[in-house]
């Protein structure tokens, strides 16, 4: 029975093998009569420009800002681009939403990633590319999230993204966070 329903699945799924690799993909389209196979995708294209949330951190709070780089979401310009399939990073992913979906009163999630991101919380920098803190014997004491807009070098060379900063995502306007802020904050 095995057999016979994989023959089955891979006879059903020749159209949606060639819908894959046409240049004019279908989304969330069924190919036979059962729709018992069809494709499925979140989005049906990847903008060619981005906003992205970038983290930064630093003792004092007229900086210098240290900028915290997940593993595969654009930060460093000058970093290759992630080839991430199949795996799934929930973290970069859910940070790309949160820049899509507006203010942080819709991502209160993220209140408590820049908390344990000031308390360097090592589960939580093990989420990361790297600690940008790890080389220094200073902790960091204030943090704030920045807005930019990516858009990818299409020669694919360094710099692999062009960068235009939009402005200040959290806290609003020109401030900076501390931990008893952050903690203020989440308590209500």
């Amino acid at each position: 029975i095995s057999f016979a329903f994989f023959i089955l699945m891979a006879k059903l799924n020749i159209k949606v093998v060639q819908n894959l690799l046409s240049r004019r993909q279908l989304m969330n389209a069924s190919f036979d009569k059962l729709r018992l196979a069809g494709s499925y995708g979140a989005f049906g294209v990847v903008a060619e420009e981005r906003e992205e949330l970038i983290i930064e951190s630093a003792v004092d709070a007229d900086g210098p800002w240290k900028e915290y780089n997940f593993n595969v979401k654009p930060g460093d310009v000058n970093r290759t681009p992630r080839w991430i399939s199949p795996y799934h990073h929930r973290l970069d992913w859910q940070l790309w939403i949160a820049a899509q979906t507006g203010r942080i009163e819709r991502n209160p999630w993220m209140l408590s990633l820049l908390l344990k991101l000031l308390q360097q919380e090592k589960d939580v920098i093990a989420l990361l590319e790297n600690d940008p803190w790890a080389e220094s014997d200073a902790s960091p004491k204030y943090i704030r999230v920045e807005m930019y807009k990516y858009s990818y070098n299409m020669e694919g060379t360094s710099p692999y993204w062009n960068r235009e900063r939009i402005g200040r995502y959290f806290p609003y306007g020109q401030g900076v966070l501390t931990e008893a802020m952050l903690k203020d904050i989440i308590r209500g």
